[in-house]
């Protein structure tokens, strides 16, 4: 299984969830940055499961024919936040990041990074983008942006919810992102066209989609997919 890094714990808790109630079948969790795993699998790499933290990676895959239309499904949901290091102060708003106080600002690479796509349409929401643009320090995944903050290596941070929440006194959480400031964030899974196991892939998806995957989830801090 293939998931989005801001999943990592989640991910292995549900797998050894799984592992559990089915005897005999093992689960590896290869966690990364969505746009990381898009590349592994367009390379060919033995995926059965693939879990990203956008609607684009596998939208790209099932035009490319590895993923079968209507196969993918939404199963979760997370939120914006603005961090600072713990003991700093946080803006008010998402706009008081142009406060030239905030110097370094942390969010992942556009580029592979769902998050960093999501805190780019935030900022221009928020009409800041241009005059953040120089302070921006690409992370190559969401936890590295989280990291960077954590360790004061940047002045703020635009990272999910449930990443902020897994340093705990690390950081000090801001305001989130506002509803409609950026797309909405859902994960979506969806088994490979060619995966090596499509009959545990399978099985595994409807794990996740089950209440028991939902509570795992939940638990980590993640919300319900939008409704349909």
């Amino acid at each position: 299984m293939s998931a989005a890094s801001s999943l990592k714990e989640a991910a292995r808790e549900a797998a050894d969830r799984f592992e559990a109630e089915h005897p005999g079948t093992g689960v590896v969790v290869n966690a990364a940055a969505s746009g990381v795993l898009l590349r592994q699998i367009e390379e060919d790499a033995p995926v059965d499961l693939f879990l990203s933290a956008s609607r684009d990676e596998i939208g790209r895959l099932e035009r490319a024919g590895r993923i079968e239309i209507g196969a993918a499904r939404p199963f979760a949901s997370n939120r914006l936040i603005v961090i600072v290091p713990a003991g700093s102060s946080p803006p008010a708003t998402l706009a008081g990041l142009a406060d030239p106080r905030f110097d370094r600002i942390a969010i992942g690479n556009p580029r592979t990074v769902p998050a960093g796509r999501y805190a780019e349409q935030a900022l221009r929401w928020a009409g800041i983008r241009d005059a953040v643009a120089s302070r921006l320090v690409p992370g190559e995944s969401v936890r590295q942006a989280l990291e960077y903050v954590a360790r004061g290596e940047a002045a703020a941070g635009l990272v999910y919810a449930t990443d902020a929440r897994a340093l705990g006194r690390k950081v000090t959480l801001g305001p989130a992102a506002p509803e409609g400031s950026h797309d909405p964030i859902v994960y979506v899974a969806a088994p490979l066209r060619d995966a090596p196991h499509r009959t545990e892939a399978a099985a595994l998806l409807a794990f996740l989609l089950s209440e028991e995957g939902r509570r795992i989830l939940a638990r980590h801090g993640f919300l319900p997919p939008p409704a349909p």
